[in-house]
């Protein structure tokens, strides 16, 4: 054949092609259009309503809205004329709310719970600053991130010195613990309304005691008394401790030094070496009633700080003490 012979069929064999599909394509849509409205149809007659329903060529995929309907809606649409194959998908599962518990005690900040992805921990984490611990922070795509976002903002506005926790479960946030004023209280309150809306926050929250009213009560304190020459407590000292826990439980935030103090009787050196380890003794057992240390400090001054003059055995009496100091600032 000659070059020109070629070409002429090629040119015929394309424009035969170029007409087949032109005619497929209307052809293939009209055959999904019909399998789609008979497939709806019969479905809305075997009472399955809802149902979303696609065609590729031949091929049916169904989304029904209740998973005991989906070998139903399979069988009645595989029933159909021109229907090779269906697949049917039931209803997607609603993602469960994320649970999610901040902590805050002695600047240290530990964050539980579960989130749905990588980036809202990381998110969260990141929002806590760098004193964030969250180990206890695992991720499941089953949930969703609904509130996450905003509990940053809560635990910002309440600080790190605070003694409190935050609680987001089943779209609510539940707020406890102690704060420092009640400004802080509704800041905190006021960021986890944005979070999760005003309606779904639990205020659990306290405002501490002024730190003045504290320093009162530890200085109502019965004295701390210890056996002689001796930093081991005695029993009244050991119940006066108790009392002193008691009000530094209540007053989370609230920082003290302890200061130790003896009276002139025996050498200088001796003396400060007792009025440290007598210190020393009530950090030891406030700490043990579950004082954290990071809120402790203890400084002994042996003979320096009289009370009242050293004259009398009365007076030397006072002089042997041990007191709270609040630090502020």
């Amino acid at each position: 054949m000659t070059k020109r012979t070629w070409a002429g069929i090629a040119v015929g064999v394309v424009g035969l092609l170029g007409i087949g599909l032109a005619q497929g394509i209307p052809n293939r849509h009209s055959i999904e259009d019909n399998l789609t409205r008979r497939s709806s149809a019969a479905l809305e007659q075997a009472g399955i309503s809802g149902a979303e329903v696609r065609f590729t060529g031949r091929d049916g995929t169904l989304v029904v809205t209740s998973a005991a309907d989906v070998d139903r809606a399979r069988d009645v649409v595989a029933a159909l004329d021109g229907v090779r194959v269906v697949s049917v998908q039931g209803p997607k599962a609603p993602k469960r709310k994320p649970t999610v518990t901040i902590s805050v005690e002695g600047g240290l900040v530990e964050v539980t719970g579960v989130v749905p992805d990588e980036a809202t921990r990381a998110a969260l984490v990141g929002g806590l600053g760098p004193q964030a611990q969250a180990s206890g922070l695992t991720i499941d795509p089953g949930v969703s991130a609904d509130g996450v976002s905003g509990l940053a903002g809560v635990a910002g506005s309440l600080g790190t010195k605070e003694k409190v926790k935050i609680e987001l479960r089943d779209g609510r946030v539940t707020l406890s613990g102690s704060v420092e004023s009640a400004a802080k209280r509704d800041a905190a309150v006021a960021a986890a309304g944005r979070a999760v809306g005003s309606g779904n926050v639990t205020d659990q929250l306290t405002v501490a005691t002024p730190p003045e009213e504290v320093q009162r009560a530890l200085i109502s304190l019965p004295p701390i008394t210890f056996e002689n020459d001796s930093a081991v407590l005695t029993p009244e000292g050991q119940a006066a401790v108790a009392k002193a826990a008691e009000i530094l439980k209540a007053n989370p935030a609230v920082v003290v030094r302890i200061e130790g103090h003896t009276d002139g009787t025996g050498s200088a050196a001796t003396n400060l070496t007792l009025s440290q380890a007598r210190a020393r003794t009530v950090l030891d057992a406030l700490v043990a009633q579950g004082i954290a240390a990071s809120r402790l400090s203890s400084e002994g001054f042996g003979e320096t700080r009289p009370k009242v003059p050293d004259t009398t055995p009365d007076n030397r009496a006072i002089n042997r003490r041990v007191e709270f100091v609040i630090q502020t600032g």
